[in-house]
This record gives structure tokens, sequence and C-alpha cells, in this order.
């Protein structure tokens, strides 16, 4: 199976679990919640389409340039992190969304 197969089926999965979290979280505890799941379900999602591109042009370039191909992996690694900080903290802080709920959907994703 070829790699955009595999990721077009693993953001396939990444939407149907956390629309299924969220549906079960919405009834159980509230919309608000449910907003949650879906905020961290959509973080993950950011996140896995991040390094699917990451690995791409690592690909590409690793080709001519083994070297410059894995700094590329290393930098979209740090950029990974660094957003998902940023993100997390967006939820948290500027958003005040539950902790529970959005990690979960983070998580599950």
């Amino acid at each position: 199976m070829r790699v955009e197969q595999l990721a077009q089926r693993l953001l396939i999965a990444q939407v149907v679990l956390t629309s299924m979290l969220a549906l079960g979280w919405g009834i159980y505890s509230g919309y608000l919640d449910a907003i949650a799941v879906v905020y961290g379900g959509v973080v993950s999602i950011v996140l896995a389409w991040m390094h699917k591109r990451g690995v791409r042009k690592a690909e590409d370039v690793s080709l001519r340039d083994p070297k410059a191909g894995m700094l590329i992996l290393f930098v979209s690694a740090v950029l990974r992190f660094i957003l998902l900080i940023v993100l997390l903290g967006i939820g948290f802080g500027l958003i005040k969304l539950s902790p529970l709920p959005m990690l979960a959907g983070f998580v599950l994703a």
C-alpha cells in the first residue's frame, strides 16, 4: 500500500474516532466538552498532516542529500512539538476548554 493511501486512511480514522468520542462525550457531559474533544482531535490531525508533509519533503530531498533529509525530519519534529505546546496552551488558557476531554480527543485521534 502506498504512503498516500495509508495517510488518507489515518486521516479518515482520526476523523471518525474524534467524531465518535465527541458524540459520546457530548451526550454524557454536554456540548462544551464535545467541543473540547473536537479541538483535541483537530490538533492531532494537524500534527499528523505536518508529519506527513515533513516526511514527504525529507524523502524528496534525501535522494540528493541524505544529511539534508535528516535535518528536515529533525526540524519538522521540533516545529510539531512547538505547535503542540502552542495549540494546547491556546485550548487550555485562551479558550478555557475542559482539559480531560481535550486531551482524550488528542490522544485518541
